[in-house]
């Protein structure tokens, strides 16, 4: 079974299945090959990726149908795949909208983040876990967008010729961001994709 993953959160559907599409999709939650699951089991398997999780059962549907709702306690990676799969074979064909957020933690630190659902687009977004170190030592950290515009200032500062659209700024500020940007730098280089 792999090491356990743990789940918190709900997915919302709109407008909420109907009784017979609430009973497809808890069976094809838990791979069942029925009458109704076998069209989106068979466009699964027509699509650029046949592949299922190995897992199954890791979600249910709410008793109003109004939820995709994950497994409570323990339980096993693949989630965010039977979900893409689900919406993209048979919720988005079908006129339902989902919204909502999935985290999920693993016993490994860094496998852990949350699956993000908005008007049926999917995006599985790892957290980024950061040791900072010592307070004599400290590292610094930012994001990707964050670091491209503070480099994008640093790279901009220049008063020579100034005009009405620019803005100038003590040198000593500017000394500093250049220190924190060469540190995150590095750390963006190594570490951000």
């Amino acid at each position: 079974m792999g090491y356990p993953v743990y789940y918190n959160g709900e997915i919302e559907i709109v407008p909420p299945l109907t009784k017979e599409h609430a009973a497809l999709v808890r069976a094809f939650a838990q791979g069942e090959r029925t009458d109704l699951t076998e069209s989106i089991f068979a466009a699964i398997a027509a699509s650029e990726e046949p592949d299922l999780p190995y897992s199954c059962g890791l979600f249910e549907v709410s008793e109003d149908h109004s939820l995709l709702v994950p497994e409570e306690g323990e339980s096993r990676h693949g989630l965010a795949t039977w979900v893409a799969l689900l919406v993209k074979h048979f919720l988005d064909p079908s006129g339902y909208v989902l919204n909502g957020e999935v985290g999920w933690s693993a016993e490994e630190l860094d496998d852990r983040g949350c699956l993000f659902v908005k008007n049926n687009l999917l995006e599985a977004v790892e957290d980024i876990v950061v040791n900072p170190g010592p307070s004599w030592a400290r590292e610094s950290f930012t994001d990707r967008a964050s670091f491209e515009t503070i480099q994008a200032l640093v790279e901009s500062a220049d008063n020579e010729g100034c005009s009405q659209d620019l803005t100038v700024v003590s040198s000593t500020p500017i000394a500093a961001l250049r220190d924190v940007l060469a540190k995150l730098k590095e750390f963006v280089t190594l570490h951000l994709p």
